[in-house]
């Protein structure tokens, strides 16, 4: 057996990992299932100039990448009601944008040290017993309201008109459901980086739809596919050498392939 197969290096990252991939599994198939999988790169990208202000303003960079990413997520709806263009254009141009300010703004101060690499494609070995700790942490209590919530969501995700005949706050729990991705995406970009976030939510959710016949099942699949590319991502690091967060997406990029291939056949 390898030696780093217990090894706190490996294990940190591992506990770390399968938190957020467990976490990530119901969002990702919210996310699916709305058809907005490039909002949540959009979030990733605009949360890096709130990293830079953190760090600039000498703050954790996790809280400048949830309040960037929250207030993005509350004023994009305003914007593309208000001004009436189509989410898909606003999204493209605040990801490229909120991305290159992000990296210019960290560039023109000296005083500050960055790894470019490891906000782009993250740098989940370099976690440390604090970090797992509280990501853990932060995925129990983002599981716990997630549980609560699921049927309302899932109910509004599938059946919104429906939903809203029926009494059902439809802008406040989309909202929530905003909030809550927007704080799951300030998490991850710690494992994956800011290039690869949407991945761990929305590679995961698809290898599951073909072989899910309720929203509970897909959630269920999901979280298995996700703690799978994890896990197996974080073999292939260890014994091969390679980037973490790019082997675990890659991982769960086979697992999409070989779903849909299975899919095909059955057909």
């Amino acid at each position: 057996m390898p030696t780093w197969i217990d090894d706190p290096l490996f294990l940190r990252p591992l506990m770390a990992g399968l938190a957020l991939a467990i976490l990530g599994a119901p969002l990702g198939c919210l996310v699916v299932w709305r058809r907005i999988a490039f909002f949540g790169e959009t979030l990733a990208h605009v949360s890096l100039p709130g990293i830079a202000i953190a760090l600039i303003a000498g703050l954790p960079p996790f809280a400048g990448a949830a309040t960037a990413g929250l207030i993005t997520a509350l004023l994009l709806a305003l914007s593309t009601r208000q001004t009436g263009t189509g989410m898909d254009t606003v999204l493209a141009s605040l990801a490229h944008v909120g991305l290159s300010a992000g990296l210019i703004i960290l560039s023109m101060n000296g005083a500050i040290r960055f790894d470019p690499m490891s906000l782009l494609f993250g740098d989940i070995l370099a976690l440390s017993p604090s970090d797992v700790g509280w990501t853990v942490a932060a995925c129990l209590g983002g599981g716990l309201v997630l549980g609560i919530v699921w049927r309302r969501l899932v109910f509004l995700t599938l059946h919104r008109d429906l939903a809203r005949v029926s009494g059902l706050p439809d802008r406040a729990y989309d909202i929530l459901f905003l909030a809550g991705l927007a704080g799951y995406v300030a998490l991850a970009m710690k494992l994956v980086g800011v290039l690869l976030v949407t991945s761990l939510l929305v590679i995961p959710a698809a290898a599951a739809q073909p072989f899910s016949h309720t929203p509970e099942g897909a959630a269920i699949k999901s979280a298995a596919f996700a703690s799978g590319a994890v896990l197996v991502g974080l073999m292939l690091s260890f014994a091969w050498d390679w980037p973490s967060g790019p082997a675990i997406v890659a991982v769960g990029g086979i697992f999409f392939a070989a779903g849909q291939l299975a899919a095909t056949r059955h057909r």
